[in-house]
């Protein structure tokens, strides 16, 4: 019997990061009860579905961390722009926006908080520090919410004359073959996909050779690469 990895779409939406499904709680588990199924990056609980997650809310706070060491208070986010309440709940883009949020509280830095909502892509990031870019006090680092958005940051700073990390540092999530790229050197959390991976896979053969096992969640703790697109203010 073959199994299902769910880490793409499954509708015609777009994927608002870490490739988590986007489908609805109810198609997943319609799904889950003719196919052995695992969720990856999605923060879901089912009767039906296993599922492997990175710890976003740890993941963000590595970045707050790290930014609040270098000296940064002035840290603003970029986040996916989403409104429904089960993804808001279950989205990895929710979950880390959410741990910016208490990370920030936590330093003591609620006045600082500044988070723009755009799209999880090169032009939402764009767009995003554009609109950091404009404010009367422009942030001393912005943190992504994906290395995708991280890239069109860049671009946006570069643009306006700025350099990385001596006016701006910048940090993404996901550390992409991107992030790694010499002349970008991005920091940015690992959520460790290869030990996500083999998770969910031994989930997968597990679920394949006993259907009514209870389901397990299975939640990795993500590390920080830091490369030179942060530095001490």
């Amino acid at each position: 019997m073959r199994g299902s990895l769910q880490t793409r779409n499954t509708t015609d939406e777009r994927t608002p990061g870490a490739g988590a499904p986007v489908s609805s709680p109810a198609h997943l588990d319609r799904l889950a009860r003719t196919v052995p199924t695992v969720v990856i990056g999605r923060h879901s609980r089912s009767s039906r579905f296993d599922s492997v997650t990175d710890d976003d809310i740890a993941g963000a706070a590595l970045v707050v961390e790290h930014l609040v060491e270098l000296g940064h208070r002035r840290i603003a986010h970029i986040e996916h722009h989403e409104t429904d309440r089960v993804r808001l709940a279950e989205m990895p883009n929710a979950q880390r926006a959410h741990g910016y949020r208490e990370a920030m509280t936590a330093h003591g830095l609620e006045a600082e908080m500044d988070i723009v909502s755009t799209t999880y892509t090169q032009d939402g990031g764009y767009l995003g520090a554009k609109q950091l870019l404009d404010r009367p006090r422009r942030p001393t680092a912005i943190f992504a919410g994906a290395d995708v958005v991280a890239l069109g940051a860049l671009e946006a700073i570069a643009e306006a004359g700025l350099s990385v990390p001596g006016d701006i540092s910048v940090a993404g999530y996901d550390n992409s073959a991107l992030a790694a790229f010499g002349p970008i050197s991005l920091t940015s959390v690992d959520q460790d996909g290869r030990q996500m991976g083999a998770n969910a896979a031994r989930l997968l053969i597990d679920r394949i050779g006993q259907r009514d096992r209870r389901t397990a969640q299975v939640k990795l703790s993500p590390t920080l690469v830091v490369r030179r697109t942060t530095a001490a203010i």
